[in-house]
Formats: structure tokens, sequence, C-alpha cells
């Protein structure tokens, strides 16, 4: 399992660890498996569909990627394998970005900034794939997620003011 959190570090659980939730005051708290720290907040931690990759959404503008991140962490540090500039700083009116990566195939999505709005997508090597824009995409799509169906690619985009835009392919 990975979280993401507040104080800028990645962390990677093995939830066979755990044991108990039911805690003794003289047990142990579980321990990250490895950690990566990217300096400022960190909005999300998602493993792709193969767990093969692991995809971080920072507020250090960038978007991390790591491969294999479960058995590359050496010394239980983990270190990006991608690391793509991302102008993640949607202020304090725009809901935090998180990129998502597709059900069943190693492909993200994430909303973009940049004028005209588009949502792109990327493999888990980082590199674009496609952008994903037109005339009805007006605003910041701060969440994405794919439709699970296996026909035809759907990328929804969202944000907290209440605005969708489906894409169809």
């Amino acid at each position: 399992m990975a979280s993401a959190g507040l104080d800028g570090t990645v962390n990677i659980w093995d939830l066979r660890k755990f044991g108990n939730n039911r805690a003794s005051a003289h047990s142990r708290a579980p321990q990250a498996v490895a950690s990566y720290s990217g300096g400022r907040s960190v909005n999300s931690a998602f493993f792709s569909p193969s767990g093969h990759a692991l995809l971080a959404t920072t507020m250090g503008d960038k978007l991390d990627l790591f491969e294999d991140a479960h058995l590359s962490a050496k010394k239980n540090i983990l270190k990006p394998t991608h690391s793509i500039k991302h102008n993640n700083q949607t202020g304090r009116w725009l809901t935090t970005l998180m990129a998502q990566w597709h059900p069943s195939v190693d492909l993200f999505a994430v909303g973009c900034l940049k004028q005209p709005r588009r949502i792109e997508l990327m493999d888990s090597k980082g590199k674009t794939v496609q952008e994903l824009q037109g005339d009805l995409l007006t605003a910041v799509a701060s969440r994405c997620c794919f439709h699970p169906s296996t026909d035809q690619t759907i990328v929804v985009g969202g944000n907290s003011s209440g605005r969708v835009t489906v894409f169809r392919s």
C-alpha cells in the first residue's frame, strides 16, 4: 500500500506487518517499508494497475514516477525513476490536482493549468500520449478518472465547483 502526506512524504507499507489492529500499549507501530521525501506536500500516491509503477502528485510542481518501487528501494529510501515538471499550484480556490491511473492500462490522466484548459494523458514513463481539450473544457479539471469500459477510452474531468467534462474516443 502507498500513502501520501502533507509532510511531503510518500510511504510504502507492507500490510502483512500490520497484524492485529488492536495494538496493546507495548506494541510498536508498523514502519514503512520505504519512504520518499518530496519536499512539499504530496496530494496523492497511486500504484498503476500492473503494480509496476507508483505515481505521486506533489505540490513541488512535479509528478513523480517510481518503477517497481516495492523492489527498488535501497536502505528504505525511494527515488523517482521519472520526475515530470508539472504546475500543480491550484491555489486556495481550486481543488488540488491528483493524477489518476486508468483501471486496466498503465496510463494516467491529470488536469492542467495551461490555457487552453486540458487534461493530459501520460504513460508510465511520464511521456505525454495525448492532450484532451475543447471549447467545453473551460475550468481546471482537478480530478480526473477513466470509465472502466474496455471498448473505448472515456475520461472524465471535474472540480469542486461542480463542472464536469467527458471525453470519449
